[in-house]
């Protein structure tokens, strides 16, 4: 008996997936928990598994084509059994019987003189188009010379001007990655009201720090990985700064759980560093690289990109100097990271020029206020300012 594969549910929030690939085709023999297909849900690719054994006798949702949870997108059959993919609906006949019977009304009478239809015809004049004066509404001689008049003095038509070459649009579905992003973009913004506060901060004492931390560290460490391990130190000095509003209760997240937006081709995707605030820098360095180069393979899992409590989204290395980030729900603050840039600043009434970054805090304004919100960038800005203090 023919089993249908249908489109799993891999997410609770999940309502559709995308086929990104079939690992068989069409009349290939599968095993039943065999590889058979990968499904984009959720911003990562999932490999769904055969539910039984036989032959892949249909493909109804082909490589980039969505379908919703439950629905099949292929058939499963025993050898030699005969699959017919499901039916379109029929067309509904009611429209062939509307023009039959348009066409089989009669033809409108018209009454003219035979010299009023002979003058019609040599000039092209449709009787039905003129209005009759004689008795009864006849069209006469006359009415049809004053068409006539009436067509020979109307305007010829411009001539069409020649149209440019059209490029064709094209059109892809809002699907996959792009599509649930698309819808958590839109219900933060719709649900938090954000407010975005700038503040600029010196960054010679932490390029200092960087500097010398890689003289001894096993591998490099960037910026954003002192940022992390800064950022999860004042969240813990801020602990509404790290909590969510969930429903009509305040949840005081326990854990420092700093996610790290990572761009990817069609799309980004936000893998988080648990218990931030409990690694030393080369651990969070570590775990930043492995879990940006998973995501750019597509091979995070659930709880590598879920359970964030904080996010981290650096832009900085395309000039960006200040922009105003999402909310990552359920979240209730998101810090814009931008580019270091020397300047000329006033220190201690000297004019000097210094490495300045400036950072973009968004905050949920229901449960954040502006002060408290000022307070935690300022705590940042003191511990880039002076990155050893992290380490106390």
């Amino acid at each position: 008996m023919a089993t249908e594969v249908l489109m799993p549910k891999l997410g609770l929030t999940m309502t559709e997936g995308t086929v990104v690939n079939w690992l068989k085709n069409e009349g290939d023999n599968v095993e039943k928990g065999e590889e058979l297909v990968e499904i984009l849900t959720e911003k990562i690719t999932n490999v769904v598994e055969a539910p039984a054994s036989g032959v892949l006798q249909k493909i109804l949702v082909g490589p980039g084509e969505t379908a919703k949870v439950s629905e099949p997108i292929g058939i499963i059959a025993a050898p030699g059994e005969k699959v017919e993919a499901p039916a379109a609906p029929a067309e509904s006949a009611a429209p062939a019987k509307e023009v039959a019977a348009e066409a089989a009304k009669p033809a409108k009478k018209v009454k003219a003189s035979p010299a009023a239809k002979k003058l019609a015809e040599e000039h092209g004049i449709a009787l039905e188009d003129i209005e009759g004066t004689g008795p009864g509404g006849r069209i006469t001689r006359e009415d049809v010379l004053k068409a006539v008049e009436s067509k020979a003095a109307a305007p010829a038509p411009a001539a069409p001007a020649a149209e440019a070459a059209k490029v064709e649009d094209k059109r892809v579905p809002l699907a996959g990655m792009r599509k649930v992003i698309a819808d958590r973009m839109a219900e933060s913004f719709r649900t938090a009201p954000h407010v975005t506060v700038d503040m600029e901060v010196d960054m010679s004492q932490a390029a200092a720090f960087r500097k010398a931390l890689n003289e001894v560290a096993p591998e490099k460490v960037s910026f954003t990985d002192i940022i992390v391990k800064i950022v999860a130190r004042a969240l813990e000095d801020f602990p509404v700064v790290n909590a969510s509003l969930q429903g009509e209760e305040i949840v005081y997240n326990g854990q420092v759980n700093v996610g790290v937006a990572v761009a990817l081709e069609d799309g980004l995707i936000v893998p988080v560093v648990k218990n931030a605030n409990k690694l030393g820098i080369a651990a969070i360095s570590q775990q930043v690289k492995e879990l940006a180069a998973k995501a750019r393979e597509g091979k995070l899992s659930p709880d590598e990109y879920k359970g964030g409590t904080f996010t981290i989204s650096n832009l900085g290395m395309f000039g960006v100097d200040s922009f105003t980030p999402i909310i990552n729900p359920p979240e209730s603050a998101i810090l814009g990271v931008n580019r270091i840039q020397k300047k000329p600043v006033v220190v201690n009434d000297e004019i000097v020029v210094r490495p300045m970054m400036n950072l973009s805090l968004s905050f949920d304004h229901r449960l954040i206020d502006g002060a408290v919100a000022a307070q935690f960038l300022q705590r940042v800005k003191a511990l880039l300012e002076n990155p050893a203090l992290v380490l106390l």
